[in-house]
């Protein structure tokens, strides 16, 4: 889950909520990361890190537990701009596309009630070309939405041009089969990227 190299995670501060009993700090300590590659044409990672909250807390009807919570969410490194690009592109034309096919069906159905039973059987024919077509179309754009971060309102931007995807899964790693030691990680929530701060490095002159 997590790949080959991990590197580690330090927590900036600890995460306080209000309660009936007031302001409450949830105690945090640092964990790790680690990205796998899922594809090299997109450049998109798998983005994994976990953090260890020894306390757990409880808010409401919502526990977090006292233990290990991992963090699961991609991101995409684009070292040329230009390949994010040509794949909005192709984004617009396959929508004009789709659109144009779609008015194209319209046109037919409408024609086809005026036509007689040979004319009517050769427009059902080329319109079912065209719904067939029209399907390859949306898998093709549902494809190309899936490998690239192409929705404005569900990515982030963070620091040296790595794009992520706003919302991650939270999840708790449990074991299972026969003698516990098949991992199975459960989703328990979603968390969210507000906003990414670029590390400021203190050059001191001797």
């Amino acid at each position: 889950l997590m790949g080959t190299s991990l590197f580690a995670v330090e927590p900036l501060n600890e995460p306080t909520f209000i309660s009936r009993k007031g302001m409450e700090t949830i105690k945090v300590t640092s964990g790790a990361y680690g990205c796998q590659i899922q594809g090299l044409a997109n450049q998109r990672y798998a983005l994994r890190f976990f953090l260890d909250f020894p306390e757990g807390a409880v808010r409401n009807d919502v526990e977090l537990p006292a233990e290990r919570i991992y963090f699961l969410s991609s991101c995409w490194l684009f070292e040329d701009e230009r390949v994010l690009e040509r794949a909005r592109q192709r984004k617009e034309t396959l929508e004009t596309t789709i659109e144009e096919v779609a008015l194209e069906l319209e046109d037919m159905d409408r024609a086809m009630s005026k036509q007689g039973i040979f004319q009517k059987a050769l427009t059902f024919r080329e319109s079912m070309q065209l719904v067939e077509r029209k399907g390859k179309l949306r898998s093709e754009l549902f494809d190309l939405e899936q490998k690239f971060p192409l929705d404005d309102s569900k990515i982030i931007r963070g620091p040296k041009n790595i794009v992520f995807a706003k919302e991650g899964f939270v999840a708790v790693k449990r074991f299972r089969g026969t003698l516990g030691t098949r991992e199975q990680y459960h989703w328990v929530g979603t968390f969210t990227y507000k906003e990414f701060f670029d590390d400021e490095v203190e050059e001191n002159d001797d």
